[in-house]
């Protein structure tokens, strides 16, 4: 078996593998999905080890780049994310050969850490090779309407694609709202995202699986949007917040923000609108209006490997010093 690099000439062979070991489920196989995830990333292309025998490609491995930032430092990660293994090679170790290898060689490059978020399949692969598990993320819930979330919940049980068609309108981003992200000053004083206009713009506004809406006042502040159907109803998510400028007044930002969600949600049939529980800490005072629901972590479960932050390490596991959004962490 030969493992090597794999380069822009590969990509039909990747997607084609991608195919044969997952089948097409509710998210797409093609080129310009490959393209846009892992050669677009504004934080820099994908770590992606290819493994090959007699010529045919039976094994790939992406690790996703993502910059964080903390009290001053940037922190340069990777996201374990797309894996397959041609399935008449299966049961090989070909899955661990490639993330080991892959998390070395990053490691070398002075990559300080790994995170993802793996179902319980996968997650007792991960946690053998290394990864720790720093525990489900925390999420904020504003139920919207109740007697009819209840009543789905109960009794209706058709199953929902994770990506099916959003019925709303797909919104335009114009320039100046990336000009405005790149102008804000974060804070820092968890772990977030090192958010810039061309990570909004990639990430949000011309990803090709869901439809991101947002609502700004274009001074103070950016809330991004996303439906998702569920076989209980509509859920509101609100994928991340950027606050714009600090000094805007939090009663005034929170009433705004309190006034567009509540008439898109009513406008849209929303049963339940959902936030990270990290940003509503960070932020309570612009999202104290969801109400009484306390924050749960029901989310999905985070792991993280150490490459370089050595001593610094055991501060990652602590939840309470991540501001992550649900973009941040939400598959795509």
């Amino acid at each position: 078996m030969n493992i090597r690099i794999a380069g822009p000439a590969d990509r039909p062979a990747i997607i084609e593998l991608l195919r044969q070991s997952l089948g097409e489920s509710t998210v797409p196989k093609s080129e310009a999905l490959w393209s846009w995830k892992h050669e677009q990333n504004p934080f820099g292309q994908s770590y992606v080890l290819l493994a090959e025998e007699n010529g045919t490609l039976i094994g790939l491995r992406a690790f996703m780049q993502w910059d964080w930032q903390w009290q001053g430092k940037r922190y340069k990660a990777i996201r374990a994310v797309d894996t397959a293994t041609h399935p008449a090679h299966q049961g090989k170790g070909i899955f661990k050969k490639l993330t080991l290898q892959q998390a070395e060689a990053c490691k070398q490059e002075g990559v300080q850490f790994v995170f993802n978020t793996p179902n319980t399949q996968s997650k007792p692969g991960y946690l053998k090779m290394g990864w720790v598990e720093q525990g489900k993320m925390p999420l904020k819930f504003k139920i919207v309407q109740p007697l009819a979330l209840g009543y789905s919940m109960m009794f209706n049980k058709k199953k929902v694609s994770s990506y099916k068609d959003d019925p709303t309108p797909h919104m335009q981003w114009p320039e100046y709202l990336f000009q405005k992200v790149d102008q804000a000053v974060a804070g820092d004083d968890q772990l977030s995202t090192a958010v810039s206009g061309a990570y909004v713009k990639w990430r949000y506004a011309e990803n090709p699986l869901a439809n991101y809406n947002y609502v700004t006042d274009n001074e103070n502040f950016l809330v991004i949007l996303r439906m998702k159907d569920h076989f209980f109803g509509k859920e509101l998510r609100i994928s991340d917040f950027i606050l714009l400028k600090k000094e805007a007044s939090s009663k005034k930002v929170s009433a705004q923000i309190k006034k567009a969600i509540i008439q898109y949600s009513r406008k849209n049939n929303v049963r339940f609108i959902s936030l990270s529980g990290q940003q509503y800490q960070q932020y309570k005072a612009y999202f104290s209006w969801m109400g009484f629901v306390p924050v749960r972590s029901l989310g999905p479960i985070v792991t993280l490997k150490d490459l370089n932050m050595n001593s610094n390490f055991p501060q990652l596991l602590d939840v309470n010093n991540w501001a992550y959004s649900l973009g941040d962490m939400e598959l795509f």
